[in-house]
């Protein structure tokens, strides 16, 4: 560090100071100074300070925790990224002092042995949980496809180094099973008997993450796979290759589906125009009610109908108007379509009709009476006035009548 530092010094910093090293701790690489200088629980001298210790990193203006920091917290907690090279490391020290307990029967070492048994028990049960819980977090929280397969892969290399490791650990262990009998000592046949059962434990975690692993990496791809063909179906519909040169609507429309939401449907098959009936439906609401779907609860049976039956039912009169406007409209060849509903007077029994309404008629008329109508594919522009005196600019399709096409002559023989 840049300044001479004891331990008391250290832990009263980071506790005076334990609201910004718990942010830095969550977000890691997104808080700039300003942002961080901009709270109440730190200010531009108490910075300064952190800097000087090194305890706070600054680098193009983002804040960062001193790895050792960081370390210290994820090994304490037992998270952040997987490093099973430690395991090697110890097991390398545990052959090395074997060696030399072999050769001295000195008890230095063979408490150093002990030291060693202890450290890759804990340290492989650590990496293990740091793998599933990784594992699971790239599942969930990686939004690139490809970034989360690669990662996936990456832990599956890993688990498998860490099932090495549980291997060699476990042939040493065998191979100097005599060399620990003639020690006598207690303590290092405890230590080794926790070991053993742990190894066995870690060996059935891995076998779980594989398999989990494997599973993400087949949904992962599944859902790839899925989102290459909607978005080849998003580029023909922008296209209209399928509204206009192909039966999809008709073919859509004819496909009679019932929707089940992820339940399992029952056993005895029961017939579709059955369930769109007064009688299906109450046992539709008794299957909604058993798995709580309320989804399937919302329409009743229908009642008496009321005395003003005619006035709700304004809204189906405009409906069935919208046939006459269209033959209106076929009739006449002053206007275009959006022209002429724009400056359509409706009946005084409708009421006033908004822009909006008349736009979403507009589209309505469009989509349904296609094949009586003459789409020029030209875009006309109106200009229109909102709220604060906005002006803007709306763009739409030019279609007019279509007029009839004269049958051909028949060729004379």
């Amino acid at each position: 560090m840049s300044l001479q530092v004891n331990v008391k010094d250290l832990l009263s910093n980071l506790y005076h100071n334990r609201g910004v090293v718990e942010l830095l701790f969550g977000q890691r690489d997104h808080i700039t100074v300003n942002e961080l200088l901009g709270r109440d629980d730190i200010t531009e001298e108490q910075y300064r300070k952190l800097v000087s210790l090194d305890i706070l990193y600054e680098y193009e203006n983002v804040v960062s925790l001193n790895d050792a920091v960081v370390a210290m917290f994820e090994d304490f907690m037992e998270i952040g990224e997987v490093t099973p090279g430690f395991i090697n490391d110890y097991i390398n020290e545990l052959k090395r002092h074997i060696r030399f307990y072999q050769d001295a029967r000195e008890m230095r070492f063979l408490r150093s042995i002990k030291k060693y048994l202890k450290r890759i028990n804990s340290t492989l049960t650590r990496e293990i949980i740091k793998l599933q819980k990784n594992v699971d977090d790239t599942y969930k929280n990686e939004s690139n496809y490809r970034i989360k397969l690669q990662k996936l892969e990456d832990y599956r290399e890993k688990r498998d180094t860490i099932i090495e490791f549980i291997r060699q650990t476990t042939t040493i262990v065998d191979e100097t099973r005599s060399l620990f009998n003639i020690t006598n000592d207690t303590e290092l046949f405890g230590i080794v008997s926790s070991l053993k059962a742990s190894l066995i434990e870690n060996l059935d975690f891995l076998i779980e993450i594989q398999t989990d692993i494997t599973d993400f990496i087949n949904k992962i791809q599944y859902q790839l796979d899925v989102y290459k063909k909607a978005q080849r179906l998003k580029e023909v519909k922008d296209h209209g290759t399928l509204h206009f040169k192909t039966n999809f609507r008709e073919i859509v429309s004819n496909i009679n589906t019932l929707k089940h939401n992820g339940h399992k449907t029952p056993k005895t098959k029961i017939p579709i125009d059955f369930l769109y009936s007064d009688e299906g439906h109450v046992l539709c609401k008794r299957i909604a009610e058993k798995y709580k779907i309320t989804r399937l609860m919302v329409r009743g049976l229908a009642d008496k109908m009321a005395g003003n039956f005619k006035d709700k039912g304004l809204e189906q009169q405009i409906k069935l108007d919208t046939e006459k406007l269209v033959e209106r409209f076929l009739n006449q060849t002053k206007a275009n379509l959006f022209e002429y509903l724009m400056d359509y007077k409706f009946p005084k029994a409708i009421g006033t009709v908004t822009f909006e309404e008349r736009l979403s008629l507009f589209v309505e008329i469009a989509m349904e009476y296609q094949n009586q109508l003459d789409f020029k594919y030209r875009l006309q522009y109106h200009d229109y006035t909102v709220e604060n005196d906005v002006k803007k600019r709306l763009g739409y399709t030019l279609i007019l009548p279509l007029k009839d096409k004269p049958k051909k002559e028949k060729a004379t023989k």
